[in-house]
């Protein structure tokens, strides 16, 4: 019996609107606590949670209310944004909170190839891709606990995500392009 991988290609699965009931997976524990630990023991402000506020956010923003779309006046943020085809303006969120000297820590899919992720990486301080599929805790029918169909990072701005090297390849940015060699590119 032969069984078609069709289903990964599936635009409509990869491609879900913002408000999707399947957008929403919570940032499990092994991976927040130690981003909260490094941003000092507390996050200010996470801009797209649900209402029981799992993060232990200062302050949060929940649906209907856009977060992408309300102040992000914090020193340390949380974003862990649905990923369909949203995630571009949640990166420039990150970027231009990060802009202003906050620190910022994104959890995104580690799509390497695509615009968004490389615009992320491109402005970050650094980045960690996570070793393995994060599981977010909430168990299948057979018991075991759904895992992302997709490898995932973290990226920070104005933080260092090198005491979080224990989930998986931290990756600090390099010098200016221009700066190779000494000398303009």
């Amino acid at each position: 019996m032969t069984r078609s991988a069709a289903h990964r290609f599936d635009n409509d699965l990869r491609r879900r609107a913002e408000d999707h009931p399947e957008q929403t997976a919570l940032t499990p524990a092994y991976i927040l606590d130690p981003i909260r630990d490094m941003l000092g023991g507390t996050i200010e402000l996470d801009p797209c949670t649900t209402p029981d506020n799992p993060v232990d956010a200062v302050r949060f923003y929940t649906p209907p209310t856009d977060g992408a779309a309300e102040p992000w006046d914090a020193d340390t943020i949380w974003c862990n944004p649905p990923y369909g085809e949203a995630r571009t303006r949640w990166v420039n969120r990150c970027i231009e909170a990060a802009a202003f000297g906050r620190q910022v820590v994104l959890l995104i899919p580690a799509h390497t190839d695509t615009r968004t992720f490389q615009k992320a990486l491109e402005h970050s301080t650094t980045a960690l891709l996570i070793r393995g599929r994060v599981k977010f805790g909430l168990p299948r029918a057979n018991g075991r606990q759904i895992a992302a169909s997709h490898p995932s990072a973290l990226i920070a701005w104005n933080a260092d995500l090198g005491r979080c090297a224990h989930l998986g390849l931290v990756i600090k940015p390099l010098v200016p392009q221009g700066d190779l060699f000494g000398g303009a590119a």
